[in-house]
């Protein structure tokens, strides 16, 4: 009995211990969060660290694992299936143990990322000559790819045709007996596929027409220094596209050495090429010119002949002076540049010199400009224009030229500004000083002298419309077409006196108003845009007030022959709100006539930029008084000599029919992030 007692007290502290001793903390671990698996056959393993059962849950179903649960410690092995897209692609495996909510609960996280399928070639086209040959392709690739040759083209084969890695193909052509022939040859992996785009030479090959030469015709005398040769387009039995080469010497063996010139020029597929330098004077050239197809097949034409005269010309970017200053330590300068004009305008004396020759007198024939003629530098620069006159949209009329001008419709243009600034730059001393961020798309205008040149592009077109783009560091360019037009205010001298003289050079506001805003008064944010430009130095030729006590041009009140000069509401496009200094001037009909405001004004930048001082009486868009400023108000009276419009103004202002005259765009006004 004693002996059974001790029996059941032994079995009773075994149970109590027992039932005390707690479970281990639960563990689950992973070799790795990630696993990368090649886009073929890929495959790869995880190893788990756990001591509980655990179970697997796959978020993709383009790989398995094996095992899929277990307990304890194990390795599991991924296999994918091929990922024959251009995608990368992942998925993940989620491992668990426990019970969810429960303290024995643990949870991992392994993905699994798979790279796409590549495959490139280094070329996508490849020419065989007529004879039988083999070209060879690089394919760089990381997946199983084929190249399929269409059955037709017997005469293409290749070696090898299917592969799983990167690998030279090599393609082997047999001869060609007759025309040209072509295939197109696939390669391709998963989902995608790559061209290569054969052709085999023809056997036989016809060469081009032999040229006919045109221009200069041949012993002809007295040509222009500056010459385009022209010659009639050769054919091609063969349909092959045909380029040529002109060739000028001044000996009829056509040798280049020993002294003796010899020039090629690739013409391309033109028929015509504008020799790029001035040749001698009076000297006999000899021409020829060499038609090639695209098999290299040749034919040379005749030898034409002609002499030189005396007359010269401007070469592709040349620029000139037209007119230099006398007065001033430093000039006011402008540049001239043609749009539309072609090589034949640029003969000396021709068309481009006429029309800058033109567009100066129009531009000093009216004061101030007339009276500081002295303080002006002027240059001219050549750009030779594929076609005469510019684009017309309105009209449906495209042309190639220089700087690509338009005729939006209505007066309003616009040209590429980044290629005029290119050749205003050819001027020396006009070089840009700014440095851009090449990232940048957006076109910003050259800083340096160019801030304070204005640049007049003359349009090579009888149409009545201009526009002046200007922006808020200083540049502008007034866009001015050769208007012959003998209606009141549309002529090319009235387009430059208002876009050059008043808006580009002057800096002025239009003064007058829109038939759309017609009996309108001026919104705020018009105010706030004309406030915003003025302490840019610009209009100084309106206000918002009529107040003569604070009107920007107070300071003539009451000055012996300034009696014209007062508060006369319309202006700036509105009827009312805004006011001008005189009941007309050249910012309303484009009259020859500026305001005595406007004047001061061009006279301000005239002189100060002759002395080299500072032209912008703002800063930062504050009125500051410039150090050293030679501008006097008193010396500007004493050398006014126009100090109110004249009869012939007067007379010219009666002319204009208000009710049918258009004037001209708004100045396109740009601002420029410093």
């Amino acid at each position: 009995m004693k002996r059974l007692s001790s029996f059941f007290l032994a079995l009773f502290l075994l149970l109590a211990v027992t039932a005390c001793k707690k479970d281990p903390p639960p563990v689950l671990n992973v070799s790795s969060p990630n696993i990368d698996v090649q886009n073929s056959q890929g495959t790869g393993t995880v190893s788990i660290t756990a001591n509980a059962a655990w179970v697997t849950t796959l978020t993709g179903t383009w790989f398995s694992i094996s095992p899929s649960s277990g307990s304890g410690d194990a390795v599991i092995t991924i296999t994918a299936q091929n990922n024959l897209t251009s995608s990368d692609r992942s998925a993940s495996i989620i491992i668990t143990t426990g019970q969810e909510g429960k303290p024995n609960y643990l949870r991992k996280l392994v993905t699994v990322r798979q790279s796409a399928s590549q495959l490139s070639l280094d070329v996508n086209s490849i020419t065989f000559e007529k004879d039988a040959g083999s070209k060879i392709v690089k394919v760089t690739a990381n997946t199983p790819w084929s190249v399929s040759i269409p059955s037709e083209s017997t005469w293409l084969s290749v070696n090898p045709k299917t592969g799983s890695s990167s690998t030279d193909l090599v393609f082997s052509a047999t001869a060609n007996t007759g025309s040209d022939r072509t295939s197109r040859v696939v390669v391709s992996y998963g989902d995608t596929l790559r061209a290569i785009d054969f052709l085999q030479k023809r056997a036989a090959n016809s060469a081009p027409s032999i040229t006919v030469l045109s221009y200069p015709s041949n012993n002809s005398q007295s040509i222009s220094r500056l010459t385009q040769c022209r010659w009639i387009a050769s054919t091609d039995a063969d349909l092959d596209n045909i380029t040529y080469t002109l060739e000028v010497s001044d000996n009829s063996s056509f040798l280049g050495t020993d002294g003796k010139f010899l020039k090629s020029y690739n013409a391309a597929s033109e028929i015509s090429y504008t020799i790029p330098e001035l040749l001698k004077e009076n000297t006999r050239y000899y021409w020829r010119v060499t038609a090639s197809d695209s098999y290299e097949a040749k034919s040379v034409s005749s030898v034409f002949n002609f002499v030189t005269g005396t007359l010269g010309g401007y070469i592709e970017g040349e620029f000139r002076v037209a007119l230099n200053n006398s007065k001033g330590t430093y000039p006011n300068e402008i540049i001239f540049l043609g749009d539309g004009y072609t090589v034949a305008d640029y003969v000396d004396g021709g068309k481009f010199d006429t029309d800058v020759q033109a567009g100066m007198d129009a531009f000093f024939n009216v004061e101030p400009y007339k009276s500081y003629k002295g303080y002006f530098k002027i240059y001219k620069v050549a750009a030779y224009s594929q076609d005469s006159g510019v684009t017309q949209l309105d009209k449906n009329i495209i042309k190639e030229t220089a700087f690509s001008t338009v005729f939006k419709g209505g007066s309003s243009m616009e040209s590429d500004s980044r290629k005029i600034y290119e050749y205003a730059a050819k001027v020396p001393g006009m070089e840009d000083t700014y440095t851009y961020d090449d990232n940048s798309s957006t076109f910003s205008p050259p800083r340096g002298k160019l801030e304070n040149v204005m640049v007049i592009l003359m349009v090579n077109q009888d149409r009545y419309a201009g526009t002046c783009w200007s922006w808020s560091t200083g540049q502008a360019i007034a866009i001015c077409p050769v208007s012959t037009s003998t209606s009141a205010g549309t002529n090319y001298r009235n387009i430059i006196n208002h876009e050059a003289g008043g808006h580009g050079f002057g800096r002025l506001a239009d003064e007058y108003v829109t038939t759309a805003n017609k009996d309108k008064t001026i919104p705020e944010a018009d105010k706030t845009n004309l406030i915003t430009w003025q302490k840019y130095g610009l209009y100084p030729n309106v206000d918002l007030t009529s107040d003569m006590l604070t009107i920007r041009w107070k300071h003539f009140s009451g000055r012996e022959g300034y009696s014209a000069v007062g508060a006369f509401e319309g202006g700036y496009y509105y009827t009312y709100g805004v006011w001008k200094p005189e009941t007309s001037s050249c910012m309303v009909f484009n009259e020859p006539y500026y305001n005595a405001p406007s004047r001061e004004n061009m006279v301000k930048r005239i002189i100060r930029t002759a002395a080299g001082v500072r032209v912008n009486e703002y800063v930062s868009g504050i009125l500051t008084p410039i150090p050293n400023d030679p501008y006097s108000f008193d010396t500007f009276i004493a050398n006014d000599v126009q100090k109110s419009r004249s009869g012939a103004a007067m007379l010219f202002t009666k002319s204009v029919n208000p009710f049918t005259f258009v004037p001209l765009a708004p100045p396109v006004m740009l601002k420029v992030n410093n």
